[in-house]
């Protein structure tokens, strides 16, 4: 064989040497394969790891790392019995070469006659070499001590034979710690490009013990900086690690996270003037001294800067001189901040090339941003808990990390370092050495800074290939109209795309149609506000809708691009006094459209006729309420409310079907059926129940003023005050100012809705009276619910600022 005669050419193999005493000067990257984890087939074991794992194959797969691994190819010949060392160092510039150190042995080089291998004898400065090459691959041998080296670099042996190793003590420490893991890995401390400033001297030596999982990667291991040379990681020395909050107001789609803690404002200031060789700066205590976490969240464009205070009420008075009320969203107030380089000032480089000039508070969160947009993104996400924190993926890597740390970096949407065997330079901000892979929302590492060391915690794990359970509400847009809203948004059936549009009138009294991702797709001005609301409809009967509505003098019907269909719109002298009323009596598309004004009804059919066989034309006094259409049984009833307290119940062509003797005191809510009954809520909270031969039963309410009732099939809803009942269930509001209720039958599940008025919270619930998951959310109208374009999916679109139309999702 031929490792017998590699073996026989070392110098003296008298002496016992240990492996850490040949490690090349310039090795960046040093490898420990342990006797307790299978040394036999140390690389085998890596290779297979790396074959396995997606993640470890997409950082190999990189053009720095590819080349130098199908270089290392040969070393699956390689047999240790003991514990061995692979290490990575530059050959120059652009080359990455590798040696590999292990204890010698016999037949450590499984290179037989088969391989057609040639071997050579390099002597250089008394030192034997030997050279082998065999299927294109050129390996370097040599053995010194009783250890066997192995390179890919004729000059690594020769500088490790002359003596050329690494002699630094705590390198040797950290080598000697024991594993339990897969591999470990110990790193030079390289500079860390943080952000955008320059390199930063980071730390010395670092020891990673790696554990490949079957969805990821999570590492644990030491990092220790030198006193004698200022290293970013000192800066902490000193401090107690503190609890990151950072998550729970990082907006999902953030892309990158820093974070710091420290228990002593002053002293970290310090020890950054040190670092970055400053002797004056203003103290920080006063503003800083109530905040133990400061974060950099960095988005496409542009970053933001948190601050985490331990007692708000001090914090915001250590930043009054510096605010000035600016405007509000979502009730929160969002002031403009006159320092924009403070953060840079007290704390680069953690803090870099950014300057905020804005402010909000979030609970106990200070938030500082570019830009107002920006500062909407994060308070839309805080608010409607779209956060990492609420995340699942976040919940699966927070198990691998410690709650409280010195310094934490997330990468999320997808971005994942490159530099995985060297753990890790973590360029966390540009690109270069980042991977994107779907798989893999988050990559977190973190560093926990005691006495002269940090614990250093890693873990990047795959998305849960588990079914996303409904339940999450998410904004999906929010747009700004030009001009104020009038009334609320509303869906409408988009026929061509299956999906649902949106339509709202703004003070110019222009209808705007927006699509589902929040893009308007027409304007169209009409002549006046909307009196009530748009009907869909099917006038041709194929599917195609149209929108049926009045406004004060005129009766419009538009096709979905916004233009009239003749013989629409049907002008009026007289105002029009009620919303219009669509009949649909046999469900066959086949309209009555029922225009009011004063005691007239006019009745349309859908090509714009009067429909003459409609009798009723005047009414005693003034229509209050818009005509119904109700149906029991299978008679169909026509419901006019007067202003005298009559109520005609008439058939389809307007003569009178039920005779009625007694008048009613009418509210504001609509006759409705109850089992085979009439229902009519009075002004004074009594409940007329009239039967259809006539008979009417009067029941007292006790009830507040502000009560409610209404009726959609079989499903009744009240609301008085707060207590809420649906279908009997009785659910307890919080105190305030509720619209009516909304019932809504979506995905065959009914969802009723209220807002709350002067929080402007909009509430959901289903029909057992739970509130939907993700609810209250931000909105200052009555809400419209639809289906959402995936099976079992939401839509939910409300009026939120002035001129602003908010989309929710809930899946």
């Amino acid at each position: 064989m031929f490792c017998s005669v590699c073996l026989s050419c070392g110098d003296s193999d008298s002496k016992n040497g240990a492996l850490y005493n040949f490690v090349p000067k310039n090795a960046s990257i040093v490898i420990k394969f342990s006797t307790d984890v299978n040394p036999s087939s140390s690389f085998s074991n890596l290779n297979n790891a790396i074959k396995d794992n997606e993640l470890l194959s997409s950082f190999v797969a990189q053009k720095s790392h590819a080349d130098l691994w199908k270089k290392m190819r040969v070393l699956k010949k390689i047999n240790p019995k003991s514990a061995a060392l692979l290490c990575i160092s530059k050959e120059n510039d652009s080359i990455d070469g590798y040696t590999f150190i292990t204890k010698a042995t016999t037949k450590i080089l499984n290179i037989d006659s088969t391989y057609k291998a040639t071997i050579d004898t390099i002597v250089i400065d008394k030192n034997r070499i030997q050279r082998i090459s065999f299927n294109n691959q050129v390996l370097y041998t040599a053995s010194r001590d009783s250890v066997f080296i192995a390179s890919s670099s004729e000059q690594f042996i020769a500088n490790i034979l002359a003596g050329k190793t690494e002699k630094n003590a705590t390198f040797k420490k950290l080598l000697q710690l024991k594993t339990e893991s897969d591999f470990s890995v110990v790193t030079k401390g390289k500079n860390l490009q943080k952000f955008d400033s320059a390199d930063v001297n980071f730390t010395s030596w670092t020891n990673i013990d790696i554990a490949v999982l079957r969805d990821g990667i999570s590492a644990t291991g030491v990092s220790l900086a030198r006193d004698t040379i200022p290293q970013l990681l000192s800066v902490f020395k000193g401090q107690i690690p503190q609890q990151n909050d950072i998550a729970s107001i990082v907006p999902s789609d953030a892309l990158r996270v820093l974070s710091f803690t420290f228990s002593d404002a002053e002293a970290l200031q310090l020890n950054l003037n040190k670092l970055n060789n400053k002797t004056t700066n203003e103290n920080i205590t006063d503003l800083f001294g109530t905040v133990n976490e400061i974060g950099e969240i960095s988005f496409i464009d542009e970053k933001a800067i948190v601050l985490n205070s331990l007692d708000p009420a001090l914090t915001r008075e250590a930043l009054a001189r510096y605010i000035s009320k600016k405007n509000n969203f979502r009730q929160i107030a969002i002031n403009s901040f006159s320092a924009p380089k403070i953060f840079e000032e007290a704390f680069a480089p953690f803090i870099s090339n950014t300057s905020p000039t804005l402010l909000f508070q979030l609970d106990n969160f200070f938030v500082f941003t570019e830009s107002e947009a920006n500062a909407k993104q994060i308070i839309t996400a805080y608010t409607y808990k779209n956060c990492l924190e609420d995340t699942s993926y976040f919940e699966k890597h927070a198990s691998q990390l410690s709650s409280a740390s010195s310094l934490l970096f997330l990468n999320l949407q997808g971005e994942v370092p490159t530099s995985l065997s060297g753990f890790f330079d973590m360029n966390i901000e540009g690109g270069k050495q980042l991977i994107k892979s779907k798989k893999y929302p988050l990559a977190a590492l973190q560093y926990s800074y005691d006495r002269n060391f940090s614990h250093l915690n890693f873990v990047s794990r795959e998305r849960s290939s588990k079914k996303q359970v409904f339940g999450r509400v998410s904004q999906d847009f929010n747009l700004n109209i030009q001009n104020q809203l009038l009334g609320r948004p509303v869906f409408f059936n988009n026929h061509r795309s299956k999906l649902k549009d949106i339509l709202v009138q703004d003070i110019t009294n222009a209808i705007h149609l927006i699509n589902p991702d929040g893009k308007i797709i027409w304007t169209e001005k009409v002549d006046g506000p909307l009196i009530g609301k748009i009907n869909e409809v099917d006038i041709y009967r194929n599917g195609k809708r149209q929108m049926a509505f009045t406004t004060k003098n005129t009766l419009y019907v538009l096709d979905r691009n916004g233009k009239n269909i003749a013989p629409f719109p049907i002008k009026f002298k007289d105002p029009i006094t009620q919303p219009l009323a669509v009949f649909d009596y046999d469900k066959n598309r086949k309209y009555r459209f029922l225009v009011t004004q004063g005691r007239d009804v006019y009745m349309y059919d859908s090509v714009g006729k009067s429909v003459k066989g409609f009798t009723f034309k005047k009414a005693s006094s003034e229509i209050v309420l818009p005509p119904q259409h109700l149906q029991l049984g299978t008679k169909d009833y026509i419901a006019i409310a007067e202003e005298n307290g009559t109520l005609n119940l008439l058939s389809r062509r307007g003569k009178p079907r039920i005779e009625l003797s007694k008048k009613f005191a009418f509210s504001e809510t609509p006759i409705a059926k109850e089992g085979s009954k009439f229902v009519v809520i009075t002004r004074d909270n009594k409940k007329e129940s009239i039967s259809q031969s006539g008979k009417i039963k009067t029941t007292s309410l006790d009830v507040s003023a502000n009560y409610t009732f209404t009726i959609k099939g079989t499903t009744k809803v009240t609301l008085d005050d707060n207590l809420l009942r649906i279908k009997g269930k009785l659910v307890e509001l919080p105190f305030g100012i509720y619209t009516k209720p909304k019932i809504f039958f979506v995905n065959r599940s009914i969802y009723v809705s209220v807002t709350e008025t002067q929080d402007n919270k909009v509430y959901l619930y289903k029909s057992s009276g739970s509130l939907v998951k993700g609810f209250p959310v931000f909105g200052t109208s009555l809400a419209s619910v639809s289906e959402g374009s995936k099976k079992g999916s939401l839509k939910l679109v409300v009026k939120g600022e002035d001129n602003e139309v908010i989309c929710y999702g809930l899946r």
